[in-house]
């Protein structure tokens, strides 16, 4: 059994939409009857690493609290250190939308996902997702994001009214894998099936050595 564990859903980010997002994906996957997701809270985090799943997905902000003055963080120095550790011996990570946002940029996390979000205009708008097989568009929350292009390999960009971005990336990180994928922010938008597609694309390439 391939086991997964995912950590979904934020203040701006409603999890119930990730899981159907998600599952959507895993569907798609030829394996998908050999595939196990669990969902954790950040609480339990490292009790799941402790397992040794296939995959962690990470699709959760950092800031726990962000309309609040004294903003709370959920990645401690702790599980900064056992994140890394669980990839760098073998594990794989899919940084999905949120979990790229609100990371510091001295984090390890951060650093060995080889990039990270900066920003997006307010609200949606239509985004265009552009790689050599296919462009497609979307309402989403455009990401703009900044990306360590020398060491990791940019497979996916977008681009609308205010301006290009990078939209997905992935490299290896000691014996373990790293994914960064941006869209998508809607429950319609993670459905869509060229989202869909790609995010499975991803996924099986992340399982790729145990599939």
């Amino acid at each position: 059994m391939i086991k997964i564990a995912a950590l979904v859903g934020d203040y701006w980010h409603n999890g119930d939409d990730a899981k159907a997002g998600l599952e959507a994906a895993i569907n798609r996957l030829p394996y998908k009857g050999e595939t196990e997701v669990q969902y954790v809270t950040y609480a339990e985090v490292s009790q799941a690493l402790d397992e040794q799943p296939d995959l962690f997905i990470n699709a959760k902000m950092n800031v726990l609290n962000p309309r609040e003055k004294q903003l709370v963080s959920w990645l401690t120095e702790e599980l900064d250190e056992k994140i890394v550790s669980y990839v760098n011996a073998g594990g794989s990570l899919l940084a999905w939308h949120a979990g790229m946002a609100g990371y510091p940029k001295e984090t390890q996390y951060t650093q060995m996902l080889c990039g990270a979000f900066d920003f997006h205009p307010p609200g949606l708008q239509e985004v265009t997702y552009i790689n050599d097989e296919v462009t497609f568009t979307l309402q989403d929350e455009h990401y703009f994001v900044h990306c360590d292009v020398e060491n990791t390999e940019v497979n996916l960009r977008s681009t609308g009214v205010d301006g290009d971005s990078i939209a997905c990336w992935k490299h290896s990180f000691g014996k373990g894998k790293v994914c960064c994928f941006t869209p998508a922010h809607t429950k319609e938008g993670m459905l869509n099936e060229n989202i869909s597609s790609l995010l499975a694309e991803k996924i099986n390439w992340l399982l790729r050595s145990i599939s």
